[in-house]
């Protein structure tokens, strides 16, 4: 491997950390975050919106560094990092030290990666377990099979951080059964005991829905469900063809449909390996595809449907014998520099985007809530025993998280969807109380009125970003 590279890992890798650890101390988390750190307030097996992984990640770390935006976060540069080390580690042994660099380069510097390095989702550790158990898989496969049970543990972990983990395990499933060479692996105990394993760390979240009348069903059904359109369809793909690079996008995009292709030439012999890691990605590529043709889809979303196509991008890459692909190198160069307008943006708004075009706003349309709302309640004792309401998920989760009232604030659900609150607090249980009601805005919403029979407005208040209000309250 070219000496440049290796130290280009380790410089990049250095200095990425010490961005990530500078950003999380120095912004507010935002309202997502937030709303996670109150699953770790209520620990269950399950939510009505995700699994429950993400709450004991982040009570684990809050339990270490305090309930602050630091211990909320903190555990995604742990994960990221970790998987970077990871990553070039496995390409190392099992490929090349080229592979491996460009493996975990590819991931670190990568900016939708990068936001899970700085920003504590669900999708943090999808993630990081997804790409283990497709490693963890390929190894199994074709070194030693005992490498099954880890595969199958972090599967689990991976389907309570995010449902989406089945789909490539989807083609991890089909591989042996597409492969006559490797149909073998289908008598081997250890394959089916990995999804053994998996289905018994899922279990409980499976147990959990079916007390609680599948609600996690029930909301997800209707979630991705949503109406799409070509507008919606398009607007996902070039987003994300934005966010990963055109270069790695379309790497990710058409290359493990070339391998498949490809394998079906008898003059053409395609590596196994290559046809593994092409499954993990062409099987959620799929799904991914078609279903955002109909229904509207989160940027997010189809994160599992790249992570074998990345894989199999370095591997191609770290054949070329003696040299860096320029490719490659346009590809980090592009990757890093969206990080660093991302960075910059965040504190030094320099582009002309204003409301949600900015998605840096995130990181300040609550400042108001540490200063001039703790400030308020402090002062208005007489509020003490009331209880914050609002009639969305993100306002009381930052109420919670930066100003901890005694009695914590919770969402209504009138003609809202349904949230963690409302099986906190339920609305028939908040009835004949008095409550202070949080909203944005100027006016209180029309259609609570007939909900309260009298509305007194106590206070204004604004968010302000580099002295222009983004947020009023």
């Amino acid at each position: 491997m070219d000496n440049r590279l290796f130290k280009s890992l380790i410089i990049i890798s250095i200095g990425l950390l010490f961005l990530r650890l500078g950003f999380i101390l120095t912004t507010m988390v935002i309202d997502d975050e937030a709303y996670y750190y109150i699953y770790s307030r209520h620990l269950a097996w399950g939510y009505i919106d995700h699994g429950p992984l993400i709450a004991f990640l982040i009570k684990t770390f809050t339990t270490i560094f305090g309930e602050n935006g630091f211990g909320i976060r903190v555990g995604s540069v742990v994960l990221l990092t970790s998987l970077g080390c990871f990553l070039y580690i496995f390409g190392k042994k099992h490929f090349n030290q080229t592979t491996g660099a460009i493996m975990s380069l590819t991931v670190l510097t990568n900016v939708l990666f990068h936001t899970n390095g700085v920003v504590m989702t669900p999708d943090v550790p999808l993630v990081f377990f997804s790409f283990l158990f497709i490693i963890f898989y390929y190894m199994a496969f074709f070194h030693d099979k005992s490498w099954f049970l880890p595969a199958g543990i972090c599967l689990g972990f991976g389907l309570l951080s995010k449902i989406s983990a089945l789909f490539p395990a989807l083609g991890i499933l089909l591989f042996p059964v597409l492969m006559k060479s490797y149909r073998r692996i289908l008598r081997q105990r250890y394959f089916y005991l990995s999804f053994v394993l998996a289905f018994i760390i899922l279990l409980p979240f499976i147990i959990w829905n079916l007390q609680n009348d599948w609600t996690f069903i029930r909301y997800q059904g209707a979630h991705i469900t949503e109406g799409g359109s070509i507008k919606t369809f398009l607007e996902l793909w070039a987003g994300l063809g934005i966010l990963f690079g055109p270069i790695l996008f379309a790497a990710c995009f058409f290359l493990p449909f070339k391998v498949l292709i490809n394998s079906k030439n008898l003059e053409n012999k395609t590596e196994p390996a290559h046809i593994y890691f092409a499954l993990t990605s062409v099987i959620p590529l799929i799904y991914f595809v078609t279903h955002s043709l109909f229904f509207r889809f989160e940027l997010n979303w189809p994160a599992p449907a790249f992570l074998g196509g990345i894989l199999l991008f370095a591997i191609k890459m770290g054949e070329i014998p003696d040299k860096v692909n320029k490719k490659f190198i346009i590809q980090i160069v592009y990757s890093i520099f969206l990080v660093l307008l991302v960075t910059v943006q965040t504190y030094f708004p320099f582009l002309p985007l204003k409301g949600k075009l900015d998605i840096t706003n995130r990181y300040h349309i609550f400042t108001s809530f540490p200063n001039e709302l703790r400030n308020y309640l402090a002062t208005e004792s007489k509020f003490k025993n009331y209880r914050i309401v609002a009639n969305n998920y993100q306002i009381p989760s930052m109420v919670n998280l930066y100003i901890k009232p005694e009695l914590e604030a919770t969402c209504l659900s009138i003609g809202y969807h349904k949230t963690l609150y409302s099986f906190l607090y339920p609305d028939e249980n908040l009835s004949g109380g008095n409550y202070l009601y949080l909203t944005t805005g100027k006016n209180f919403p029309d259609k609570l009125k007939r909900y309260f029979d009298e509305i007194l407005l106590l206070r204004q208040f604004k968010s302000i970003r580099r002295g222009k209000a983004i947020a009023k309250y």
